[in-house]
């Protein structure tokens, strides 16, 4: 695969800013392919960013539309395991922002299902490789802070 299909569910100000990103040409293999969104004024902003993808008001019809490889998830934290799970059946890959979910049961279901599925699944952590979190990290690891439980 070339070149990613990507559909982004969420149009709000992180699944907004990153089809920013794409369309700037920060992520030359990705191509936005749909998007979808319940509030239709976010899909219009979007839609005039990115005129040459479809928009959806049902993130589930998008999944359906056989338009995409793979689905960013950038809508409330609740939503990731449910949404997650549905882009599995589909042999549908994702990307999906932090938290993994608020639930541990919905984590470790979307977890498992994501083993099952034969796609790619990753959760964004922006922040890992901040150089200031990577320190943080390397002193409590240490033990110079003292032991950890």
């Amino acid at each position: 695969m070339d070149t990613v299909r990507l559909g982004i569910i969420g149009m709000g100000n992180m699944g907004s800013g990153h089809l920013n990103n794409v369309m700037s040409g920060k992520c030359p293999r990705i191509n936005v392919t749909a998007f979808a969104d319940t509030d239709p004024e976010k899909l219009n902003k979007a839609a005039e960013t990115c005129p040459s993808a479809k928009a959806f008001s049902d993130a589930n019809e998008m999944l359906d539309s056989g338009l995409i490889d793979a689905a960013l998830i950038a809508v409330p934290h609740y939503d990731h395991p449910r949404l997650a799970m549905e882009c599995f059946k589909r042999g549908i890959h994702v990307i999906t922002e932090k938290p993994a979910g608020v639930y541990t049961r919905q984590v470790r279901e979307m977890n498992e299902a994501a083993q099952k599925a034969d796609v790619k699944f990753a959760i964004m952590f922006n922040q890992r490789t901040n150089p200031i979190y990577a320190k943080a990290r390397e002193i409590v690891s240490s033990g110079q802070l003292g032991e950890t439980k």
